[in-house]
């Protein structure tokens, strides 16, 4: 009998050891450019190539389907102060970038967009030319009129403008949109257009604790704010809120913010999005370090590695000390994250 079992748990350990050994050769990474990078954004083009914005530098980086890295915009031009989230216009031939300072020439943060052509990278239209003063624009999400939505982080606001204004309008305003706890000055985060553009689906996170994040859906017609039912699972549990997200074959893909509980979850919703069941997917869970957002590429999932810790207190002890150089995107294949 000890033979046995001595032989069942030599089995066991080689069988461990095996799919360890098979998860890491499934994981690629992708190096970037700079080490004041923090990127934060990515987001795939129509012809494959990813743009990765960066939260440290401004920048916004192009790695080509050889991953071969160019800068679509250097750090320093264009106005770019903290590239966060991004969003394309196909139709139009634009990328709209979310750019955010922290300290303004007026002294408070403050927000505008970036809208380039997307095949020459040149710079069409700051809106407004000035910063809004106060308000933190983070994801971006466009309807099929190409108008744009923003999350404000500072909120509780979620703004809308179009190429043609000259100045963005707050499209809502509600306590919903706001994490009310005094310790959690970053609320409203991950912002994206349901598949059949009625609503919009925002996330408001609980940046550095395990659970407590919220998905609220907001009718484009009506523009009622209603908290979205999550299913009461070990997910619910794990779920602080999302950051970069977007719908894939009908499911919504997010990055959770307190990456520790599981970085890679799912929400599979009813006919009108008012409920969801949420799933942890952390079979490449080692693979993440303050994961930020998510997309898409020839059947992989790629993952920005952000390590906004080490800038941003998340109460983990990291703030201050230095990252992991070079900054990092990492790929997975996307059916084994999704099993």
């Amino acid at each position: 009998m000890k033979t046995q079992n001595f032989i069942a748990t030599i089995l066991f350990a080689v069988a461990s050891i095996t799919a360890v050994a098979q998860q890491n050769k499934a994981v690629s990474t992708i190096s970037l450019k700079g080490d004041k990078l923090f990127p934060e954004g990515i987001h795939t083009l129509p012809n494959g190539d990813l743009l990765v914005g960066g939260f440290g530098d401004g920048s916004i980086q192009r790695i080509d389907n050889k991953d071969q890295i160019s800068y679509f915009s250097a750090p320093g031009q264009n106005g770019l102060v903290i590239a966060v989230g991004m969003a394309v216009d196909e139709k139009n031939n634009r990328l709209w970038v979310a750019n955010f300072n922290f300290k303004t020439a007026s002294g408070n943060p403050g927000s505008n967009f970036k809208v380039f052509d997307l095949k020459s990278g040149k710079l069409l239209k700051t809106i407004p030319e000035n910063f809004i003063d106060g308000a933190f624009f983070n994801e971006v999400t466009l309807d099929p009129a190409g108008n744009a939505y923003v999350s404000d982080t500072f909120g509780p606001n979620i703004w809308k403008t179009s190429f043609a204004d000259s100045k963005p309008e707050v499209f809502v305003s509600d306590p919903l949109l706001k994490n009310p706890a005094p310790d959690q000055p970053f609320g409203l985060n991950g912002l994206t257009i349901t598949p059949d553009s009625k609503y919009l689906i925002a996330s408001v996170m609980n940046r550095t604790i395990k659970g407590g994040g919220t998905l609220v859906r907001i009718d484009l017609k009506s523009k009622k704010i209603t908290p979205i039912k999550l299913s009461d699972n070990t997910a619910k549990l794990g779920f602080s809120g999302s950051d970069g997200m977007f719908f894939h074959k009908g499911k919504l893909l997010m990055v959770n913010v307190y990456s520790q509980a599981g970085a890679i979850f799912s929400a599979a919703f009813n006919a009108d999005y008012s409920e969801a069941t949420l799933k942890i997917h952390d079979a490449f869970q080692k693979a993440y370090d303050r994961p930020t957002a998510s997309a898409i590429r020839n059947g992989k999932l790629y993952t920005v590695n952000s390590q906004l810790n080490h800038i941003i207190d998340d109460k983990d002890g990291q703030l201050n000390t230095p990252p992991s150089l070079p900054f990092q995107i990492v790929g997975v294949p996307l059916n084994e994250v999704l099993k």
